[in-house]
């Protein structure tokens, strides 16, 4: 048995079907851990795969995992294809068509594993990989956090179009690591530019909130009766005891008079807008609104 513990190797953590096969490159050369291939062919234990392999079929190797170094049996190709062959099972012959069609060849072509889509980096640590992606994709969700749901759905694009075309890659997976801070910089730096996805504001409109659109409608109907009582009675009366107090007076009347005309639209909004969940006498009659219920006087 080759006993081989002067490093420890990083993990290329392959899949076959729903299995994890942990794949390391010794001296260029792959090595299989023994107990995920046995796994792999449905074996109960990993030593009933190994027992008949050659001595120089398997080993011990020291394997990065994610509780620390650990020793483990592992076997390189020779030892994989007499495991394979010894084995009855049915996952035995898929799991060699996956290694001989896939895995092997490509090892052999390009020194290590490719899968077609760039993503060996990411399974050696060399590119931001999904945990990366997952990461910039939280940021990405608080930056649009507040836009209305269809322009978040285009914010995110945007921002994720952009990120891919200013580090050069088709996927933010492939991102490599190091570049990871700039990454997170750069969606943070994005600007949302208004009228993209946020409202432009309407130049010129002022918003109300409920309470100051309150405000406005008492303004309102306290000019309208106060312009209907001066036309009623209270003008004339002051013509005859003041004309130089009336006209001053009477020139503030005919600009209220005019705003109430002016505003009719507002007001009706409001009410339109606030009646909602109050009663329905909530809002008081308007001068108009008197004389059309036969000439009321409030």
């Amino acid at each position: 048995m080759v006993k081989n513990t002067t490093a420890a190797s990083s993990v290329i953590p392959f899949r076959f079907e729903s299995r994890e096969v942990r794949t390391l490159l010794i001296d260029d050369q792959p090595w299989f851990v023994g107990s995920d291939v046995s796994a792999a062919l449905a074996y109960t234990e990993a030593s009933r795969m190994t027992r008949n392999l050659d001595e120089d079929e398997k080993g011990l190797h020291i394997v990065v995992t994610p509780g620390g170094e650990q020793e483990m049996l592992v076997i390189n190709e020779s030892g994989l294809y007499s495991a394979i062959l010894r084995s009855r099972k049915a996952e035995a012959k898929r799991f060699k068509k996956w290694v001989t069609a896939e895995v092997l060849p490509a090892i052999h072509k390009y020194g290590h594993y490719h899968d077609g889509l760039g993503r060996m980096g990411t399974l050696i640590g060399q590119t931001i990989g999904t945990d990366g992606f997952h990461m910039l994709g939280s940021i990405i969700k608080g930056k649009v956090a507040e836009l209305p749901m269809p322009a978040r759905r285009r914010a995110m694009s945007k921002i994720w179009s952009q990120t891919h075309v200013a580090f050069g890659v088709r996927s933010a997976e492939d991102i490599p690591a190091e570049q990871l801070d700039a990454a997170r910089n750069f969606i943070a730096a994005y600007v949302l530019r208004e009228g993209d996805y946020l409202p432009k504001e309407p130049v010129g409109v002022l918003a109300l909130d409920d309470g100051q659109a309150l405000a406005a409608w008492n303004l309102m109907h306290s000019a309208a009766w106060t312009v209907h009582h001066w036309e009623e009675g209270i003008g004339p009366a002051m013509k005859l005891v003041h004309s130089r107090f009336y006209g001053n007076a009477n020139t503030h009347i005919t600009n209220l008079r005019q705003s109430v005309e002016r505003l009719k639209p507002v007001r009706e909004t409001i009410e339109s807008v606030c009646s909602v969940g109050r009663p329905s006498d909530f809002f008081a009659l308007m001068p108009e609104e008197c004389q059309n219920l036969g000439g009321l006087r409030f």
